[in-house]
């Protein structure tokens, strides 16, 4: 499988994989995965972008002859950002396809299927699931995603370059927003700078008086997401802000950062928009010829994860144990975010991110 590179740690046998709830799948066998993504409701943009990003690597696949000479079908289900609709999707979908293992999209769709994942014992993979304790205590979820501070250490290091000593954050009142605010707070200030915050609803769509509070400083980090980000900073070129502004991986979306009012804002941002790293960019030339739309973070997340799974299950007996024990055991991948590596027992797959500035509508890494 291109981009699979090795795995590490793994020390179940095949012959001591064992099934629980199906038999293993056998040749010529359709294997089958469920993906509950938000495609409605708040999170239904990224949640599209997931949707394509895993058709295209389930195309390639396919059209490679499958996972062990098994076809590879994926089963889409709407969580309409919703709780209730997602748990009922999941109920559903494993008493009609019980697939061999869940993919979720977003914190609050992970979560609600978390419980149901350990309960049905049935590996759960989270992409773009920052909720800390989505994977915690448990043994059959997994995240593929970075966690908070991998997007604030980049962006502590362009404070640094750019001598900022007086910072300002503006962030949406949710997990991600809280968390966001209470890691650069603390990053900011133990590196000896003094820091002011002002918090905004997701409702919210006047954040004039959040900028009036903050306009002095001589930085914003806008801990947010979506239409949330541009809206924030166009209301910051709109107050006539002169300092820096930067923001999460949301603002190295190519949606974004292609808009003249996002010019000069810094980011937290994953190599896949490196035109020098060329998986990426056979991976995102191919995106856009299929669906007519740049490749970004949440379109490779989904189309990555498939990559790595069908690597990691290529030779292998076949069953929800047998994803479980590959999955906990470790191992080693080369994909569209770089090379990462999954410790033995760990359950957190990250890949990193790196400090690039907009400029011009490129990203340009730092």
């Amino acid at each position: 499988m291109k981009g699979f590179i090795q795995r590490i740690g793994v020390t179940v046998a095949i012959a001591a994989f064992v099934t629980l709830g199906a038999p293993a799948i056998s040749p010529a066998d359709t294997i089958r995965i469920g993906a509950i993504l938000s495609l409605t409701g708040n999170n239904a943009a990224p949640g599209q972008y997931v949707h394509d990003g895993i058709l295209l690597a389930v195309q390639e696949i396919n059209k490679r002859g499958g996972v062990n000479g098994n076809k590879l079908e994926v089963t889409f289900a709407d969580s309409g950002s919703d709780a209730q609709t997602t748990t009922s999707a999941f109920h559903k979908m494993e008493a009609s396809l019980h697939p061999l293992l869940y993919v979720s999209y977003s914190s609050n769709v992970g979560t609600a299927l978390a419980p149901l994942a350990e309960t049905n014992h049935v590996v759960l993979v989270g992409l773009v699931t920052a909720a800390i304790d989505f994977t915690i205590g448990r043994e059959w979820v997994f995240r593929y995603w970075p966690l908070g501070p991998g997007y604030i250490t980049p962006l502590l290091r362009v404070l640094q370059s750019l001598r900022v000593r007086q910072l300002g954050i503006i962030y949406q009142n949710d997990e991600f927003g809280t968390e966001q605010q209470a890691l650069m707070t603390k990053g900011f200030s133990e590196a000896g700078g003094s820091v002011l915050v002002q918090s905004f609803e997701l409702k919210d769509t006047d954040y004039r008086r959040q900028i009036s509070a903050l306009k002095q400083q001589q930085a914003i980090y806008i801990a947010g997401s979506g239409a949330q980000l541009l809206n924030v900073t166009r209301q910051l070129r709109e107050a006539n802000f002169k300092g820096h502004i930067l923001t999460p991986a949301g603002g190295a979306d190519p949606a974004l950062f292609g808009l003249p009012e996002m010019s000069g804002v810094y980011v937290a941002a994953p190599i896949i928009h490196n035109p020098s790293y060329l998986y990426a960019r056979e991976a995102g030339e191919q995106f856009l010829a299929r669906y007519h739309k740049p490749f970004n973070q949440w379109a490779a997340n989904g189309y990555d994860f498939i990559k790595l799974i069908c690597g990691l299950l290529e030779d292998r007996d076949i069953s929800r144990q047998g994803v479980r024990d590959v999955m906990a055991g470790g191992f080693e991948y080369s994909g569209v975010f770089g090379h990462v590596r999954l410790r033995s027992g760990e359950h957190d797959l990250t890949f990193p991110m790196y400090p690039a500035q907009i400029l011009n509508g490129t990203l340009q890494y730092r």
